[in-house]
Order: structure tokens, then C-alpha cells, then sequence
């Protein structure tokens, strides 16, 4: 059976760690936490060797137990026997003569009920201060709630609640640079954003300049009309080039559209306004019937346009 083999024989940590990942995916039922403790535990069998020479590796011989379900694992270091064990050696040469001259393994079999006791918590203890092999072994992250508090996202959506783009979030000021990543990342399509793109907003009564109010002065607050030109809140988000086909998912209609709108939304928050602006590729399409496209996404009028690329401005309706 593949398990039997020898994986890290330098290395009894990694050795016992990619034998249990093995061994729950060939016994059916053994994926929940509590059943993978109990496979270490009755699956496995810990020994010392019964051997002064010097071992090659921390592990030694793997085999399959002839008698019961389960591995016999010989482990070369910090058990009680053996060269490199804890015991004086002279137990470890009494041992040996009872062994080979008696057939006694009376002996053998009461050390190593201490040898197993004694690798099992050394293999829990090493599991427990290294996370990668308690995630593959209990199924949960213990760096998942810290990760989440250090980089400020743990009472945020579920959108910015994952650990690969922690370092993005965890900066005080967001900059637009990381919205580019994270876009790019979750959405796998070239994004590039344009800041300080101005725009009209609605002008406030309380900041236009009211006669008898002391507080606007003509020198402070002077204004004309009811909308002035803002480059400070408003940035343009150019997403492509795209296919027709990749684009009619981005559309006002499209199934990624409000999703992508969520993620911005999330990231700068209310603060700040932003447009979408679609990078869509001319491609050679057949003549359309009126009625069964849509004017300046797939059909257009006149000859076929020049440029390779045409851009579509959306409005951002976020519900």
C-alpha cells in the first residue's frame, strides 16, 4: 500500500504528517477531527529500534502491522531506546540478548507502550505550533481571527474577510493601487483606475453665500448655479479589455455587475464616488436585426467602427 512508504526519513514530523493525510482520504469516515485523533491513535505504532548502529534518519522502517489494522512507525530519536535513545545503553544491550537469544519480546513490547505514548505528544505538540499541519489536521485556521482583527476587516463583509488579501487592508489609508490588486485578483481581468477624474456634484444651500448669514461671506462662499466641478470624491474604474461575451456580464443587467460594485463599495466606502467604464474589443460580428441587440455593446450603425477597442461608461447603481 502507498502509505507504507517511507516519505521523510529525515524528518518523523513531516513523515507521520503526509502518512495521516493519507490515510483519511483511504479510510472513508475519517475526515472529522475527531476521528483523524483516533487514527492517529489506533492506526499508528510508535517504536524504538532494538539497535546500537548509528541511524541514517530520524525514521526508520515502516511497516504494516501483521496481526492488527495499522503501521508500525520506528522512530530513530528522542525514544527510550536505541542509540540515540534516553535510556543507559546497557537496557538497550539486555534487551537485545533477551530479543535474539531468548525470543523474549516481553521487554521490547512494555518499552515501546512508553515509546508511543511519548512520539504521539511529541507529534501533537509539534501539530499545535505549526498551523498548516493543524488546518490539514483539524480542518480550522488558528490564524483566521487574528489575521482578520491585525488587518481591521473582522467586523467587515464577507467579501473583505479572507486572509490572502489581509495585507491590503491592514494599511490605515487604503490606496487605490491595492483596490487594483484586489479587483484583479477576485476578478481575474485587467483593471486600471484613473483618480481625480472631475465631475458635476450638487452644490449644498448651506454652502452657497446667504445674505445676512454671517458665517458665509462673499469672500468664502461664492457661487453661481446649484452644481460646482469636483475632482476630490470621484475616480473611474476601467475594466478590460474585455471579450462581448466577458463584458455582457459586467452590464447593468449582468450577473457580475452588482457583485463588482459591492467589492468597490466595500473597499472605499461611502466616502468616495466612482464610475465603471467597460474596455470592449470589436470583434467582426454578422449583420443584426433590429431588436435582438443592444446599441453600442454589440450592434452598431454605419460601417464597422476603426479603433480595436470601444469604451461603455454605466451608471453605478449599487442596490
Amino acid at each position: 500500500m502507498a502509505v507504507i512508504k517511507v516519505f521523510s526519513r529525515s524528518y518523523f514530523f513531516q513523515q507521520v504528517r503526509v502518512m495521516l493525510r493519507k490515510l483519511s482520504r483511504v479510510e472513508a469516515g475519517h475526515s472529522e477531527p475527531e476521528e483523524k485523533q483516533r487514527l492517529l491513535e489506533e492506526q499508528f505504532q510508535f517504536v524504538s529500534p532494538l539497535s546500537l548502529d548509528a541511524p541514517k534518519g530520524e525514521v526508520g522502517e515502516v511497516s504494516e502491522l501483521k496481526h492488527q489494522q495499522g503501521w508500525q512507525v520506528e522512530v530513530c530519536t528522542q525514544g527510550l531506546t536505541g542509540a540515540l535513545g534516553a535510556m543507559p545503553t546497557a537496557y538497550t544491550e539486555w534487551l537485545i540478548e533477551r530479543y535474539y537469544r531468548y525470543g523474549d519480546r516481553a521487554g521490547k513490547a512494555f518499552i515501546d507502550i512508553f515509546n508511543h505514548r511519548l512520539h504521539t505528544l511529541r507529534f501533537l505538540a509539534w501539530q499545535k505550533y505549526h498551523f498548516y499541519a493543524s488546518h490539514e489536521f483539524n480542518g480550522v485556521s488558528l490564524l483566521t481571527l487574528p489575521v482578520r482583527a491585525l488587518s481591521g476587516v473582522l467586523q467587515s463583509s464577507a467579501r473583505m474577510q479572507q486572509e490572502e488579501y489581509a495585507g491590503l487592508f491592514s494599511q490605515s489609508v487604503r490606496s487605490l493601487v491595492c483596490l487594483e490588486q484586489w479587483l484583479q485578483h477576485r476578478f481575474s481581468l485587467p483593471v486600471q483606475i484613473q483618480p481625480f477624474v472631475g465631475r458635476w456634484s450638487a452644490l449644498e444651500t448651506s454652502d452657497c453665500c446667504q445674505l445676512g448669514n454671517a458665517r458665509q461671506t462673499l469672500s468664502q462662499s461664492p457661487a453661481i448655479g446649484a452644481v460646482f466641478w469636483d475632482r476630490q470624491t470621484y475616480f473611474t474604474i476601467q475594466l478590460g479589455p474585455l471579450s462581448q461575451q466577458d463584458a455582457r456580464s459586467f452590464l447593468t443587467l449582468g450577473q457580475e455587475y452588482q457583485r463588482f460594485l459591492s467589492h468597490v463599495r466595500d473597499y472605499v466606502g461611502i466616502g468616495l464616488d466612482f464610475g465603471l467604464d467597460l474596455l470592449i474589443e470589436n470583434q467582426q460580428s454578422a449583420a443584426t436585426r433590429l431588436g435582438s441587440g443592444e446599441l453600442g455593446f454589440d450592434i452598431c450603425l454605419g460601417p464597422q467602427m476603426a479603433p480595436e477597442f470601444r469604451r461603455v461608461s454605466l451608471p453605478v447603481n449599487l442596490n
